[in-house]
């Protein structure tokens, strides 16, 4: 899981627009380390550093004199990311769903109801643990937070990041900001095949040998492979499945996209998956 807490970045720079008071993420960027915890857990990887963020979130224009516009700095996000979606709601039962699917969300507390802030404040909904209850990461986490006021009370459980939080505090939390949530959702960009041209490659996996394009064609039998083959095979025994192992060489004679999706190729002793769509991994240098 990828965290971000404003408290954590001091110096880096967050001013606001035309004036000349010097601010920081730590002073107000709740919006630009929810950011950094939405994008980048959907990606699985670092696409954006709180600076990065940061940096970002001003050139569009999304830093205003209360903080972050999200909506313009998601806006400008996913028009960056093009695998990123932006929708904005006021019903919780679309977050929750959201979150089923595998979604990540922003809320927006409100002014008039604490639960997360005194003030306004951008908290990220993570998780849907049940119909009624939602896994909170708060990016101005400090120790005793969600012990003050009548926060207690207002939610179920503290967590390392944040808190468990039932939907219905979460709606008196957003009740006086529309949109009240940011739904971002991803959708993984399909991998495309390596350009492999015909000449002599190892393998980097150990790879079975079938008898043509495809596993559907039934694998070949150690005694069915050339010489070179055998020798290389996992296995010494004639009626075993033919695997070559890992560092083997072997001649790649034509190559073959197949409907699946996945890369074969023609060597002399059958025919290999050299790469495989899903994993987006190649198995041969």
């Amino acid at each position: 899981m990828y965290y971000y807490n404003q408290n954590d970045y001091p110096d880096i720079k967050y001013d606001r627009p035309n004036t000349t008071v010097v601010e920081t993420v730590k002073t107000s960027g709740c919006g630009v380390c929810a950011a950094c915890i939405v994008f980048n857990n959907l990606a699985g990887r670092e696409l954006y550093t709180v600076n990065t963020m940061a940096q970002f979130s001003v050139k569009n224009g999304a830093r205003d004199n209360s903080g972050t516009n999200i909506n313009t700095l998601f806006t400008a996000l996913c028009k960056k990311n093009t695998a990123f979606s932006l929708k904005t709601t006021n019903s919780e039962a679309e977050v929750v769903n959201h979150l089923k699917k595998g979604g990540i969300a922003v809320c927006n507390q409100g002014d008039s109801y604490n639960v997360f802030s005194t003030a306004g404040h951008f908290v990220v909904a993570y998780k849907a643990k049940d119909n009624d209850s939602i896994e909170i990461l708060d990016p101005q986490m400090y120790s005793g937070k969600y012990d003050a006021y009548n926060r207690p009370q207002r939610i179920e459980k503290k967590t390392e990041h944040g808190c468990i939080v039932n939907v219905k505090e979460l709606a008196k939390a957003t009740a006086d900001r529309s949109p009240a949530y940011f739904l971002v959702s991803y959708k993984k960009p399909s991998a495309k095949a390596p350009s492999v041209k015909n000449g002599t490659y190892a393998l980097t996996n150990v790879r079975g040998v079938y008898k043509g394009y495809g596993a559907k064609s039934g694998r070949k039998k150690v005694k069915d492979l050339t010489a070179d083959g055998k020798k290389h095979a996992t296995s010494k025994k004639k009626t075993d499945d033919a695997y070559l192992k890992a560092k083997t060489s072997v001649t790649i004679l034509e190559t073959k996209l197949l409907d699946t999706g996945n890369l074969w190729a023609k060597i002399p002793s059958g025919y290999i998956c050299i790469w495989e769509k899903d994993k987006d991994k190649t198995f041969v240098k």
